[in-house]
């Protein structure tokens, strides 16, 4: 199987010059690595989150639409690479695999995006009062930024049923 290292696919829009220095100035938290998270520090509470490949903002989204979301529980779901979570779909498609040559399994699938995120990833996140906060935040950074797996991606790719 072949793995790419190469610039994603997709058309990408102009972003922040600075995202991190954004990210500080509303306050959110440090980044926290896929490698070998400490889940304890990420807010088991509703917000907003940006998920970083190397330097790049590639995602960013929100816990909290019923007011008990958890960013705990969404990010340790992004990081866990398993095929039906939407984030791990873009990633699998955009960055890592070579259209002529698609796993032949969920699980191989899974493997590879989960090498791929404990490797490359990491995640900053902004605790919210609310759902709606966090919507309202996401949205605005989902501008801003423009993340590259956000979007159009979405309508773009699927996993195949089989």
């Amino acid at each position: 199987m072949v793995v790419r290292n190469a610039p994603p696919r997709c058309a990408r829009k102009e972003r922040t010059n600075e995202p991190k220095s954004h990210l500080d100035s509303i306050g959110f938290r440090a980044a926290i690595s896929f490698d070998a998270p400490d889940w304890s520090q990420v807010p088991d509470q509703p917000g907003v989150y940006v998920i970083f490949d190397r330097e790049e903002v590639i995602y960013v989204g929100m816990a909290g639409r019923d007011d008990q979301g958890s960013m705990r529980r969404r990010l340790r779901d992004h990081a866990s690479g398993q095929v039906v979570n939407m984030f791990t779909q873009y990633l699998l498609f955009d960055r890592l695999l070579d259209p002529a040559d698609l796993p032949r399994t969920p699980q191989a699938a899974g493997l590879l995006c989960r090498g791929y995120i404990r490797a490359y990833s990491a995640a900053r996140s902004l605790t919210t009062e609310s759902g709606g906060e966090a919507r309202a935040i996401e949205q605005r950074l989902r501008a801003d930024l423009a993340p590259s797996l956000n979007g159009t991606l979405a309508s773009r790719h699927r996993v195949p049923s089989d």
